[in-house]
């Protein structure tokens, strides 16, 4: 009787066993599922991402004020010429930041002299806006949304563009030539472009952007602001494959200050590197420190070469996001080599005019 009760309690326990067994894998292997089914979705269709983003991407028309100059038949003579202003019309687009309607684009959409901005929503609606201000340092301008009545916008989630890897699939979306809001696929091509613009460090892309993309957003593949569209490199006027980007850590940086100050406030040293010596070598070396300036003060000499910025490597990406990042009496530590001697600098930015 005992070793029958004994057989019963072994074959309960096994029975027992093999349905919790059972639960655990169905649950595991659900999750796997699910997992497969998300992932299989970013990697087939980039709807979700669009769905995500599209929204906060707003289409911009402004008028500026442009000053011409008309002249009479003796048009070479300054005397006979006379100025006339005219209204210029230019479209171009932008992207909500936040709920109560701050829009960052760039600054060449909106102009010097804009009479009024409007910005179309993806839902029609259109809305007058009031400039915050405007940075031609890297060519950004923020607006804001004015409304009758308490309203809340539709903003998009922004993501770390500083963790960006070449290769990523990335999404442009804007309002190409005036035709409403275009979505377009490429992959970092390039980061840290500066094309003749030391404050930008631009993200290269081949994802189209055309006349119009300009002020638009350039998301990951879950819909997250990683750029401001800027400007293509192209001989013909169209996209070429070569677009650039504003990352939007800088981006955010100069938000920032426009809303809080109106202006940009950046830092400023007073020195110059010698890019022969970058391109060939990689070094980073002094090949100018103006007098009086706060690197002079700070006992920097041409001919110094760089080894480390604020405890960090010495390569150009650090420069540059040392310095052109860098906010009037922040204090930055340079480890330098001269001649023989290796030196400890700290220096004090001052302030860029």
């Amino acid at each position: 009787m005992n070793n029958y009760k004994l057989i019963l309690k072994i074959f309960a326990s096994a029975i027992l066993g093999s349905l919790i067994g059972l639960i655990f894998f169905n649950s595991i292997f659900q999750e796997e599922e699910d997992s497969s089914t998300s992932s299989n979705s970013y990697l087939n269709s980039y709807s979700l991402a669009v769905e995500r983003a599209s929204p906060a991407v707003v289409n911009i028309y402004s008028e500026q004020l442009v000053q011409n100059q008309n002249s009479s038949s003796r048009r070479f003579n300054p005397l006979f010429t006379k100025k006339s202003n005219s209204i210029r019309t230019s479209l171009g687009s932008g992207v909500i930041l936040s709920s109560d309607g701050y829009i960052l684009t760039n600054q060449h959409v909106v102009g010097d002299s804009t009479l009024r901005v409007t910005v179309e929503l993806l839902n029609g609606q259109r809305f007058q806006t009031k400039l915050v201000g405007i940075d031609k340092g890297t060519d950004l301008a923020v607006l804001k949304i004015q409304q009758q009545k308490e309203e809340t916008f539709p903003s998009i989630e922004i993501e770390d563009s500083d963790q960006l890897k070449i290769g990523d699939v990335v999404l442009a979306i804007g309002n190409p030539y005036g035709l409403g809001q275009s979505v377009s696929m490429g992959i970092i091509s390039a980061t840290g472009r500066e094309f003749e613009n030391p404050y930008s460090d631009y993200l290269q892309t081949d994802a189209s952007i055309n006349r119009g993309n300009s002020g638009g957003a350039l998301v990951d593949t879950r819909g997250r602001l990683i750029g401001i569209n800027t400007l293509i490199r192209s001989s013909s006027g169209g996209s070429e494959g070569i677009g650039l980007a504003i990352p939007s850590t800088i981006a955010l940086e100069i938000v920032s200050d426009l809303i809080q100050y109106g202006e940009v406030r950046r830092g400023w040293l007073g020195f110059s590197i010698d890019r022969l010596s970058l391109a060939r070598k990689g070094e980073i070396v002094i090949s100018e420190v103006i007098e009086g300036g706060p690197a002079d003060i700070g006992g920097l000499q041409k001919q110094d070469v760089i080894k480390s910025i604020n405890f960090e490597e010495a390569t150009y990406e650090n420069l540059y996001k040392t310095f052109a990042r860098s906010k009037p009496g922040e204090e930055i530590r340079l480890e330098l080599q001269r001649g023989l001697e290796t030196k400890n600098l700290l220096f004090e930015a001052g302030k860029a005019e």
